[in-house]
């Protein structure tokens, strides 16, 4: 069975991460966007939506207008709100308004994503410890402690504004600081996945190459996106990060942390020894194949390669020598300028006689 999601917000780079978002868990679900309450209306009237997401503020009509109006015409549909404000009076409509499930921004997109699973009764693929059984995880909850004091550290040594760790499915691991544009996280986070698996295959083409970096900068706010084993990746932004006059000194630093945050992660049974094999050719010319014995060579050139052995004195000596004594380069209907000269046939020879 296909749900149909309907993601409502004027913020087109929000609603594109929302989708991003959801693409990643691979339901089948058929997702579509509208930048206002109206627009919304026309597409539920089209379609009938499983699920809708909407901003709380919209141009024209609320989130919550929008959410009473679609239910009027179907009260099955699910609803999250996402808001932006921070207001207590305008969250507590928000949590009153009597949607499924509300999110303040910046969206955690784990809970996010576990929130659309368990509204639409999907197969669960977010991993989420439930109250219960926090108290018998406590070991682990130590381990992942230990990995964002791990972050909370570096980020204090490279003077970072935000350190995520991420997954191979882009999702946050643990993390220190916020980032510097909320709004733009899963847009963010999406594209450099999709960088970071392009990157790992080039790795893999390159005899296996464990590293790779990626710097971003600017005026206002740095990036450095590099890899943690083969399944994830560190993402740190902060002013000056890029910076090629400290730059060495940062790497040291992100090294040594990396091996640490390796440990941390199969401490808590994360595999981080996976290996991305790299693609075989499919078929290759036989002029791929060096030679690698003396018959494998062109019987033309026996004659000249036999010699290379021999000891001369002068390179032009040698290659006279080597045509003098012919070779199966010389056609039979021609003749060789010593043989026309012997028969007559040259100037010089004319000239004699």
């Amino acid at each position: 069975m296909t749900y149909h999601v309907l993601i409502v917000d004027d913020q087109k780079d929000v609603s594109r991460l929302l989708r991003s978002a959801l693409e990643t868990i691979e339901q089948g679900l058929s997702v579509s966007e509208a930048p206002s309450g109206e627009e919304a209306i026309l597409e539920a009237s089209r379609i009938k939506v499983d699920l809708l997401i909407a901003d709380f503020r919209l141009p024209g009509i609320t989130g919550v207008e929008l959410m009473k109006k679609i239910r009027a015409r179907n009260p099955e549909v699910k609803v999250i709100l996402v808001t932006g404000v921070s207001e207590p009076k305008l969250l507590r409509e928000v949590a009153g308004a009597g949607a499924d499930a509300f999110f303040s921004k910046p969206v955690s997109i784990g809970d996010f994503l576990d929130t659309v699973e368990r509204c639409l009764g999907l197969a669960r693929t977010i991993l989420h410890t439930p109250e219960s059984d926090r108290a018998a995880s406590a070991p682990e909850a130590e381990e992942r402690k230990g990995l964002s004091s791990l972050l909370v550290g570096l980020r204090k040594d490279l003077n970072a504004q935000a350190v995520l760790l991420l997954n191979g499915m882009g999702h946050v691991e643990a993390e220190a600081g916020h980032l510097p544009d909320p709004s733009v996280a899963v847009s963010l986070i999406s594209s450099l996945m999709g960088m970071f698996n392009a990157a790992q295959r080039v790795a893999s083409l390159i005899d296996h190459a464990e590293n790779h970096l990626h710097l971003f900068d600017s005026d206002n706010i740095d990036g450095i996106f590099i890899p943690i084993g083969p399944a994830h990746a560190l993402l740190l932004m902060g002013k000056g990060l890029a910076d090629a006059k400290t730059l060495a000194s940062k790497m040291d630093l992100l090294f040594t942390a990396r091996v640490e945050i390796l440990h941390a992660l199969q401490s808590i049974g994360v595999a981080v020894e996976e290996v991305v094999e790299p693609v075989k050719p499919q078929q290759h010319s036989a002029i791929d194949e060096p030679f690698t014995r003396p018959e494998d060579l062109p019987s033309e050139f026996m004659d000249i390669f036999s010699q290379i052995g021999k000891k001369t004195d002068d390179a032009n000596a040698f290659w006279d020598s080597a045509t003098e004594q012919g070779t199966t380069f010389a056609e039979p209907d021609k003749l060789t300028y010593e043989q026309a000269s012997r028969l007559g046939l040259t100037p010089d020879s004319a000239q004699e006689k």
